[in-house]
Parts: structure tokens; C-alpha cells; sequence
């Protein structure tokens, strides 16, 4: 009997472990490789080293999350052209007074409501959105970076379109600038003095405030801020670790069709924003945000 050699024996691993061949393929490929076995030769030699075959390595590549450093303005729920303006340029202004260099985008930035299943207003149209969001991203301008990820709001368009323009790609429409980073996971991580913020745009939501911040500080073990919900509160998660926060919105609820035509007995929107700084999370709204532009204004101590 002669003895295997390394290149044999690495062969036949590749062709049993990797391409899944039975011993009458193996041989058939040896023999048309000139290498001198037999099927029974290959069958023993397989059974004696426990040659197996094994479960391929997935061709589809992980999702590539996108993390990033510092402190952040972080804003939700801006569905331009239904923005409140007013809103939006005093968290600014208080967030560029802290010395906050970096703004996120959490989802729903635009409406997109001329791409919905249920079309609601006709007193504006795409050339409006895609207009007031160019001029509201260059206000942003203010800040040295942007982050955006998206929410259900921006996914109207690829699905209008049977995915043919994914999410990230019809988002460039707004946001092509080196000052943005995007990511089509609805989702990113910041990390702020040592602590892990997910700044989320979650699938769920509910009419109980901080409770859906609450069930994904319990899943992914870290401190999550979420929209979507266009509600307003924080809380602890059940474990006392981590800061469950609904950040409220940056829309004007006096401007959106759906709650105005139709009332119902959800909650009402609630406008807010997120600062994150040192790891410090402050939740703002419109009711609270005075005592923070109290202590940077050397004219009105608190």
C-alpha cells in the first residue's frame, strides 16, 4: 500500500469537506488528476481520518453596522416638508452652544407621501419634499458630521419601486455630502464617554412611553433611544443598567393630515430631541428645554 501523500490527502479533504463528492467522483477526479487509487483505497482512507463533509461558509456577507464616536444632537421624526422649523433651529442652536460637533438622524426624515400605500395630502408633492429637505440638510451643515439611518418613512420609495433602488441609494437623493454617513440598517450605535448609546427607528411601537426603549435595553444590553413612536419619555430598564429613552419627534403635529382629520385615542404627538454628551443623555421638549439655555446664558442664571 502506498502511503498517502500531504498533497493527496489535502486534496481529497478539499474534495469531500468542500465539494461534497462521493467516493466514485473522488476517484473518477484523481484519476484525470493522474493520481493512482482506487474507490475502495479512498473510501478507507476516508472512514479511517473521519473525512466528513461540512457545512459551507453563507455567500451572503454579515450587515456592516455603523458605529461612530462623540457626542450628538439626535433627531427623529422630522417627516419634511412637515418639520417644525422652530423646533428644529432651538435644539440646533442649544446643541451648537454646548459644543456639540455631530448631528443623527434616527429615521423618517422625509415623508414621503405621494410613494404611500394611502396617499393623504394633496397640499404638497415630491418636488416639495425633496426641495425642503435639500434646504433642511444644509441648516445641518452646521454641524462637522451627520449620520442618517432610515425609517419606515424612506422605505415607501423602494418598495414603490419592488426594491430596485434600495433604501441607502434613493437616500442620496438628499444626502450625498462628505459631511453624511448612512447606513441602510434602521439603526447605529454611538458611543459617548465610555457608554453605548443604539439610536433606533424600531419596527414596534406602543402607546406606553419608554416601553419599547425599555424591551431592546433588555435584548441588546446597552442604552437605546428610539423614535418612530412620536412619544416622549425616559426610563430604566428592569436591570437598573441602561437608559430607555422615546425621544419625541421633530414634526408639527398641527401640520399632519392623518391626526387632524381623524382623531383617535393614541397619545398625542410629542415633540423632542435627544443630546448626548460625556455619556450623559438629556432629553429635551418643549417644556424643559429653557433650564438648559438658562445655564449657557451668563445674562439669566438659574
Amino acid at each position: 500500500m502506498t502511503k498517502w501523500s500531504p498533497a493527496e490527502d489535502a486534496l481529497l479533504r478539499v474534495l469531500v469537506e468542500e465539494k461534497h463528492l462521493d467516493s466514485a467522483e473522488i476517484a473518477e477526479h484523481f484519476r484525470q488528476e493522474g493520481i493512482r487509487r482506487t474507490q475502495k483505497a479512498i473510501q478507507r482512507y476516508i472512514a479511517r481520518h473521519k473525512i466528513r463533509a461540512k457545512v459551507p461558509q453563507s455567500p451572503v456577507p454579515p450587515l456592516q453596522q455603523l458605529t461612530v464616536q462623540g457626542d450628538f444632537l439626535l433627531l427623529f421624526d422630522i417627516h419634511s416638508p412637515l418639520q417644525d422649523a422652530d423646533w428644529i433651529n432651538r435644539v440646533m442652536e442649544l446643541a451648537l452652544d454646548m459644543g456639540i460637533d455631530s448631528v443623527g438622524i434616527g429615521g423618517d426624515l422625509v415623508e414621503f407621501d405621494a410613494f404611500s400605500h394611502f396617499r393623504r395630502s394633496e397640499d404638497y408633492d415630491i418636488r416639495d419634499e425633496l426641495k425642503t429637505t435639500r434646504k433642511l440638510l444644509s441648516a445641518l451643515a452646521n454641524f462637522d458630521r451627520v449620520i442618517f439611518s432610515p425609517g419606515n418613512h424612506e422605505v415607501r420609495l423602494s418598495r414603490k419601486l419592488n426594491w430596485l433602488l434600495p433604501v441607502d441609494e434613493s437616500m442620496k437623493l438628499f444626502l450625498e455630502s462628505p459631511k453624511v454617513q448612512m447606513t441602510s440598517l434602521h439603526w447605529f450605535e454611538v458611543i459617548s464617554g465610555g457608554e453605548k448609546f443604539r439610536v433606533e427607528h424600531p419596527k414596534n411601537t406602543s402607546v406606553h412611553a419608554a416601553l419599547i426603549p425599555q424591551k431592546l435595553c433588555s435584548k441588546f444590553l446597552c442604552h437605546i433611544i428610539a423614535g418612530h413612536g412620536h412619544d416622549w419619555g425616559l426610563a430604566r430598564d428592569v436591570s437598573d443598567h441602561f437608559w430607555a429613552i422615546d425621544a419625541g419627534c421633530c414634526l408639527d403635529p398641527k401640520r399632519v393630515d392623518y391626526c387632524n382629520r381623524e382623531h383617535s385615542t393614541r397619545p398625542v404627538m410629542k415633540r423632542g430631541a435627544v443630546i448626548v454628551k460625556d455619556g450623559i443623555p438629556l432629553l429635551l421638549s418643549p417644556h424643559n428645554i429653557q433650564y438648559y439655555e438658562k445655564t449657557l446664558d451668563p445674562k439669566n442664571p438659574i
